[in-house]
């Protein structure tokens, strides 16, 4: 920095961002009437105390530097509004930072953060906190004091505890509720659960029995589903506590396997038990272990060696430990003599105690709340019957579904709030479902006929239920993926994990598919380090909408608009699944199915997954090298155009391998929706039904992609819109002034269209608003321009011809607007209206985010019961979440 900038004493501005600025002169202090100070993109690793002297800033960018603490002094900075902080090494904050009173904004961003000054309570004007991907284990109660606090981003805080995972999940309001009651009375709760697994009949219930103290059963029968009791231990190093372990004891044959792995959950401590007679391969322990690597990998394991009465256990442990570090410790058990009992005992209370769930602190109310809905005798009983024990155990109306929402993820009680199939009862006792639903598994009919179950056999098998919870457990079956209705019979229901194993004869219809000319094919391997219970069931069972009847256990053929076919096939003993789409356009459908996969595969979080993509081949010869899709994805993000392939030794371009696949290169999927639009006079089926499929691609990733930015910060609403001038039919030349209505859209991919019901809402102080959104509306209508006025049921009373022009109108004013909204120059930030002008994209955290919250925002002052047009939020199987009307609803439901 040039010493002789320091003497411009009245500079309002100033930009050093993007430089290598390894440090600040104290003679910056001579800058007084500095507002705006951009430092990002530098190398500091320190601030000068004599910044404090800035007393006129309000706005200081820092973020992408290396600063490892801040000066006490920059309390100083009194009216400083934002403080950006993203991309540094600071592991604490000063005490003082709570001086910064007129304080709205404070990023914090993938820092080291371990901990937060309680004092941050004290920046009553905080609208937003972001503190995603810092090292923070709680956080200070005093936080919900923040009482204009909007946005907290606590994500990616792998350390956290209090407030919870489950808690932080559901968001900021969820999060303030939480602190709110813990700041007013909390307790250490020191309840956890245990997990017993294993293969059938190798002791896992006389194992449970013996640590209980009750005698050893000889005529101990098989456990058909769970059973769920409890074991108290006296912690280890604090006499007067004594710990709760609830026992999920899960039977280990097979075909219950995928049912368990629901309640299999991370954060618990796992019993996996073998038969020492028998011999750890009999055991499956490689098996064992991989599927608790995969749904719990953050869990600890205590290896228990049983009957070793009878014979000495031998293990390769160290081999073991090496390749899965959750393992603790290996003892050595019979529960018929009661040697090792006491030392497993030990072991158990020792590894107990660290559990992130032991000792945790809850706020009172909410502890009291869980204790009575315990000891509720009833298995199951009705939400408003919910509220009310809450409600007696002084739960404030406001945490109550916060409340609920976390005892279901904890696997307490089973209750889906957002499903309005399911929310209408309460589960109080999840063991008791896998009993019923067990009873199916094990249904001679169902085995028999390869998994299919009527009504009839409903009746026979869940006979001691009524009719509504009948049908209620056979709506869980479907939400878990175990089953689905067919589409045929609504009275008869596809069992997935009872289909035959082997496949039925499907190659001839495979294969009569790429005879049909332009067909082309897209395919892409998961490679895992196991194939757990569960896939590709569930994912067969998800994507029944779309069944050709052709399925088994490992695999299925499925179809789209009867002109492409989808192969997906589990190959156990390579540990892979391949999916492969044939067709004219396969692409959507592929992307579509490929997420449908993904949603499948994220019940694994510790699931080891290589996904791999095809050579497009040479010369028109094919090519058996399949290229790592992250690599490629890697590639592309660095601007690399090619990358060799090593069988041919050829370079391959990685834009036509990525084509579609990866929404970085939505660029590329638009232009290809231009250049077939100037094609569409002709008239042409192959044209028109690219064009169709490339839409529908093009809108459900844009929806997509802006739904995880929603998530983010936590301001879920309809995000598909048009504005509209009130009142004429063009933009005036000074837009800023002009009267603006926006309408909601329905997002059906495919189908984009304005909501039938009202969804029309007029936008107070419209050049405000409009600098808010300009990035967000910029990159809407990249995709917005190649909709399409699709005529159908949706519409109404609307007459077609109207809809139509109406449609092309709004087409053509959004397009009309956002050619003008560079001319918005006024914004609140040079540097957000220089990329503006530009056309560049912005940080999300600063643009994207921005704009979906003024998006919220209106759409609670205009509509504050949320009717938004009518339309609702969906979640497919594919894991994407649509606001539809109610025709594009209908097609989800099961």
């Amino acid at each position: 920095m040039p010493p002789e900038l320091c003497q411009l004493s009245n500079l309002t501005g100033l930009s050093l961002h993007n430089n290598q600025l390894s440090n600040l002169p104290p003679e910056i202090c001579q800058l007084s009437n500095l507002t705006t100070l951009f430092l990002h993109n530098n190398q500091l690793s320190s601030l000068p105390p004599e910044i404090c002297q800035l007393s006129n800033l309000t706005r200081l960018y820092l973020h992408n530097n290396q600063l490892s603490s801040l000066p006490p002094e920059i309390c100083q900075l009194s009216n400083l509004t934002r403080l950006f902080l993203t991309n540094n090494q600071l592991s604490s904050l000063p005490r003082e930072i709570c001086q910064l009173i007129n304080l709205t904004w404070l990023s914090l961003n993938n820092n080291q953060l371990s901990s937060l000054p309680p004092e941050i309570c004290q920046l009553s004007n905080l609208i937003r906190l972001f503190l995603h991907n810092n090292q923070l284990s709680s956080l200070p109660p005093e936080i919900c004091q923040l009482s204009n606090l909007k946005v907290l981003d606590l994500f990616d805080n792998p350390k956290l505890t209090s407030p919870p995972p489950e808690i932080v999940e559901q968001g900021t309001q969820a999060i303030l509720t939480y602190l709110r009651e813990k700041l007013e009375s909390s307790q250490r709760q020191w309840v956890s659960k245990m997990l017993v697994v294993g293969e059938g009949g190798v002791g896992k219930t006389s194992l449970l029995r013996a640590l209980r103290g009750e005698e050893f059963d000889t005529q101990e029968s098989t456990t058909h589903g769970i059973e769920i009791k409890s074991l108290e231990l006296t912690h280890p190093t604090k006499p007067d506590v004594t710990m709760q372990l609830n026992t999920w004891d899960f039977g280990g044959q097979e075909i219950y396997h995928a049912t368990h792995q629901f309640f299999l959950t991370n954060r618990s401590l796992f019993l996996l038990a073998w038969n020492a007679r028998l011999g750890f391969e009999q055991g499956k322990l490689y098996y064992w272990l991989d599927t608790i690597k995969a749904l719990a990998p953050e869990s600890p394991i205590l290896l228990i060696a049983t009957h070793i009465d009878e014979r000495d256990a031998d293990l390769p442990l160290t081999e073991l430990r090496r390749k899965y570090p959750q393992i603790v410790e290996h003892c050595k058990i019979s529960s018929k003599t009661s040697l090792g009992i006491k030392e497993l005992h030990q072991a158990i209370a020792n590894t107990a105690a660290n559990l992130p769930l032991m000792g945790e602190i809850w706020p009172t109310t909410w502890l009291n709340a869980a204790n009575a809905i315990r000891s509720q005798p009833e298995k199951y009983i009705t939400p408003q019957q919910l509220w009310k024990i809450m409600a007696n155990n002084k739960v404030a109306d406001i945490s109550k579904e916060v409340l609920a929402r976390w005892l279901h993820e904890l696997g307490e009680i089973l209750y889906f709030q957002d499903n309005e199939e399911l929310n209408d009862t309460v589960i109080l006792k999840p063991q008791w479902v896998t009993e019923y639903i067990s009873k199916v598994l094990e249904s001679e009919e169902v085995i028999n006929k390869f998994g299919i179950f009527t009504r009839q056999e409903m009746d026979k098998l869940w006979q001691d239920l009524t009719s509504s919870m009948r049908d209620h457990f056979l709506r869980l079956m479907e939400r878990f993926d175990l089953s689905y209705r067919t589409l045929e019979n609504r009275d008869i229901s596809l069992v997935v994990e009872r289909l035959p194993l082997d496949p039925p004869n499907y190659e001839q219809k495979w294969q009569q598919i790429q005879k049909t000319g332009n067909c082309h094919e897209i395919s892409m391997k998961f490679k895992l380090n196991t194939i757990p219970a569960g896939i590709p069931t569930w994912f067969i069972a998800r994507q029944h909408r779309f069944t050709t009847n052709t399925h088994w256990r490992n695999g299925a053929m499925l179809v789209y608009e009867q002109q492409h076919l989808a192969l997906v096939e589990a190959v156990k003993g390579d540990r892979y699944i391949k999916l492969t789409v044939r067709g004219p356009n396969p692409l959507n459908f592929f992307v579509l199915l490929r997420d449908g996969i993904e949603v499948t595969l994220a019940r694994f979080p510790g699931l080891d997954i290589q996904r791999t993509i095809p050579c497009l081949g040479h010369d028109g010869e094919p090519c058996t090298h399949e290229f790592d899709y992250q690599q490629l994805s890697k590639r592309w993000e660095k601007k690399k155009g090619t990358i060799e392939c090593p069988e041919a030794i050829e370079d391959v371009s990685v834009a036509e391998l990525l084509y579609g696949l990866n929404w970085n290169t939505q660029n590329a999927v638009l232009e290809r929706i231009d250049e077939l639009e100037t094609k569409v006079v002709d008239g042409q089926a192959a044209i028109l039904d690219e064009l169709k499929n490339l839409r529908e691609l093009s809108q459900r990733e844009f929806t997509n992609a802006f739904r995880r930015e929603q998530a983010k910060i936590d301001s879920h609403c309809p995000n598909i819109f048009v504005l509209r001038p009130r009142g004429g039919k063009s933009w005036q030349k000074a837009i800023a002034g002009q009267k603006i209505d926006l309408q909601l859209y329905c997002q059906a991919p495919g189908c984009w269209h304005p909501s039938e019901k009202d969804g029309l809402y007029e936008v107070d102080e419209p050049a405000k608003w409009l600098r808010a959104t300009a990035p967000y509306i910029g990159r809407l209508f990249k995709v917005l321009r190649f909709a399409a006025p699709i005529i159908g049921p949706w519409l109404g009373v609307i007459d077609p011809k109207e809809y139509e022009a109406l449609y092309k109108n709004d087409l053509e004013l959004f397009k009309e607007l956002t050619a003008k909204l560079p001319e918005i120059e006024n914004s609140e930030d040079a540097e957000i209206a220089d990329k503006i002008t530009r056309g560049e994209d912005l940080d999300p955290e600063r643009a994207d985010g921005a704009a979906l919250r003024a998006l919220r925002q209106l759409l609670e002052e205009k509509d504050p019961q949320q009717n938004w047009g009518g339309l609702k939020k969906v979640l497919t199987p594919e894991g994407h979440y649509l606001w539809l009307c109610e025709h594009h609803a209908a097609e989800y439901k099961r």
